[in-house]
């Protein structure tokens, strides 16, 4: 009885651990198989795609028309992810793409370095002292 406890909470322990990328077995040549997809268009332009390959591979978007201009134009505003394997470890990029641009997110995009505090100090004072900045310009 002992052993049958042991055995399902290990087997339930393997089930709840995060799952890798799926283990196929391709040729180089071999297209890797789409194994669900979806497209929806509906007449007022917003849209939802999404697909997932053999692979592990997952992309999701879903748009909608709206002014996107500085004169109001018109154009699509997306919001989107996509997740993919390299070498067992998984990495995800989230997106909003609209009138403020192209905006990813994701913990392995490079960042810049911090603004140093001595930088900040000096911005901190300009912003309060405008009246030194027309100064200097005459």
């Amino acid at each position: 009885m002992f052993k049958l406890v042991i055995a399902c909470c290990l087997l339930g322990a393997a089930l709840a651990a995060p799952q890798g990328p799926p283990q196929l077995k391709l040729s180089p040549k071999e297209p890797i198989p789409i194994v669900s997809q979806s497209s929806v268009l509906n007449e007022d332009g917003s849209f939802q795609n999404s697909y997932e390959s053999g692979d592990g591979t997952k992309v999701d978007a879903a748009g909608v028309q709206k002014a996107v201009g500085p004169k109001g134009e018109a154009g699509t505003a997306i919001q989107g992810s996509y997740s993919f394997y390299i070498d067992n470890v998984l990495y995800t990029l989230t997106y909003t793409a609209d009138e403020n641009g192209f905006q990813p997110q994701g913990n392995y995009l490079p960042t810049p370095p911090p603004i140093p505090e001595k930088i900040l100090e000096a911005l901190a004072y300009n912003a309060a002292h405008p009246e030194e900045d027309n100064l200097k310009r005459k």
